[in-house]
């Protein structure tokens, strides 16, 4: 009976003891022109721990690569607007930083999406492809 009872008990303070979800958001970009790059660029976070991820996926690839959080930046525009947003996510490949990502963003919009290779030094400008975005990932024609 006692089992029960503790059973019982735990059972209705689950919602208590668990944890907040995984946040999970990602968007579609792409660059200009006729054969332009496409590539997703998805963030996972959870707020309990302030723990941030992301990863970006080009179009034709199974692999992800992984970014890592740099810095970030928030700067208020206007009273009751959204914050603005300037993150740099450092890219890893094989173990080393490869490059980094500039993101610049307001709300649910982004603005501003540069990538720069360290080894060329190259810089790539992409803008959201919201005809690309589905429910859960992006998809290309």
């Amino acid at each position: 009976m006692r089992a029960l009872l503790l059973a019982v008990l735990v059972i209705a303070n689950a919602p208590a003891l668990a944890r907040e979800r995984l946040q999970v958001d990602f968007r579609c970009l792409a660059t200009e022109g006729d054969k332009p790059i496409r590539l997703e660029w998805k963030v996972f976070s959870e707020p309990d721990t302030d723990w941030t991820a992301a990863y970006v996926r080009y179009k034709g690839s199974k692999k992800v690569i992984p970014l890592v959080l740099r810095s970030s930046e928030s700067t208020e525009t206007a009273p009751g607007r959204p914050l603005e947003f300037k993150s740099v996510w450092l890219e890893v490949i094989a173990g080393k930083i490869s490059g980094e990502y500039v993101v610049a963003s307001q709300g649910a919009n982004i603005y501003g999406f540069v990538y720069k290779n360290y080894r060329t030094g190259k810089e790539t400008e992409f803008s959201q492809d919201n005809e690309a975005t589905a429910e859960v990932n992006c998809k290309w024609n």
